[in-house]
């Protein structure tokens, strides 16, 4: 079991390792699905510092093996007022099964409603064409995940999901598949805890459909043809974090969580937050993303990234309870974004 144990806990690292690459220039914007680095969940209140905290069902998100903490099945239910008219929401289940497991299933979505149709504008004339078509076209982003976690001792858990991910806009689409895996070890000091996850780690995704399609009229038969897009993978991010407890009495906790990030598209961060418990009815929360390229912290004025949150907790009937979050995230010139979270232990 010991030598189980250390090839585990070497994974993490050698797939982050991979995730480096060439360092001699900028990787922004150069992953598809972003909608996959959208955090969800109480942890949205506190900096999205929840890696070696994970003990609900929004784990699926940042760390599967927090899912084998749950001893009662949990529905999760999120939605957040991205920019401007964009929406997000992420649905999650999560089912223990005995001595064998938790398995836990989730739905995210990025939706923008409809979007006006307009004609290209010729600029080689006075005249503008660009009217519109009367019709609209949609697009969305879809994730689908199947996770499993498991206690592998009495202090370390470990965690794994699959994921199928869509993207579609107008009449293109593109495809992808991804794995996150995940270990949660509580070392046994205090309630000093250590969390590690690999998430996204998957395929590239291509887009394909009728707008990049065309007849070949360079030869007399006109073959169709298309054209081929470039793959881009997918925002894969390596997460460490630690958790400890402030205060740790019956009534009173304070908890304290930092979580470093380093992703493949763009700097590290640095994620740090607070939640405080009353009673186990009332949360508040606060937290900061702290990006580690200085100067744009500063151009930001250091506002972006700041984040805070409440909460409260009741029981519906015996055995069922309701957790109700609010969080807000300081999105710097893109504004404020609000986010609503609900989840239902029964």
């Amino acid at each position: 079991m010991a030598k189980k144990i250390k090839y585990i806990l070497l994974i993490l690292p050698l797939i982050a390792l991979t995730m480096h690459g060439d360092i001699k220039f900028s990787k922004v914007g150069t992953t598809s699905a972003q909608f996959l680095k959208i955090g969800v969940g109480r942890a949205t209140g506190m900096g999205e510092a929840f890696g070696a905290i994970a003990n609900d069902a929004s784990a699926t998100y940042f760390n599967p093996a927090g899912l084998a903490q749950l001893t009662k099945k949990e529905a999760f239910i999120s939605h957040i007022d991205w920019i401007s008219d964009l929406n997000h929401d992420y649905v999650s289940l999560a089912l223990p099964l005995s001595q064998i497991g938790v398995l836990g299933f989730s739905v995210s979505a990025l939706t923008m409603g409809k979007i006006h149709r307009l004609t290209i504008d010729d600029p080689g004339t006075l005249i503008r064409e660009d009217d519109s078509t009367g019709l609209y076209y949609n697009a969305m982003d879809m994730a689908f995940t199947i996770s499993y976690a498991r206690q592998i001792t009495d202090k370390l858990a470990f965690g794994f999901s699959g994921k199928a991910i869509t993207s579609t806009i107008w009449n293109l689409s593109a495809s992808g598949a991804a794995l996150d895996l995940g270990l949660l070890y509580h070392t046994g000091f205090k309630s000093l805890r250590i969390g590690a996850a690999v998430t996204n780690f998957g395929s590239s995704m291509a887009y394909t459909g009728l707008a990049v399609e065309f007849q070949d009229t360079s030869y007399q038969i006109k073959p169709r043809a298309r054209y081929v897009t470039t793959a881009n993978p997918l925002p894969t991010t390596f997460r460490f974090g630690i958790a400890y407890d402030l205060i740790d009495m019956p009534d009173n906790t304070l908890t304290f969580a930092l979580d470093v990030l380093h992703p493949n598209d763009i700097n590290e961060t640095v994620n740090f937050g607070f939640e405080y418990i009353f009673r186990k009815i009332f949360f508040l929360r606060s937290g900061y993303i702290l990006n580690t390229d200085l100067k744009y912290s500063e151009a930001m004025k250091y506002q972006t990234g700041l984040s805070a949150g409440a909460g409260f907790m009741t029981d519906l009937t015996p055995g069922v309870t309701l957790r109700i979050d609010y969080c807000y995230r300081d999105m710097g010139f893109l504004k404020a974004s609000h986010r609503l979270g609900a989840i239902v232990g029964f």
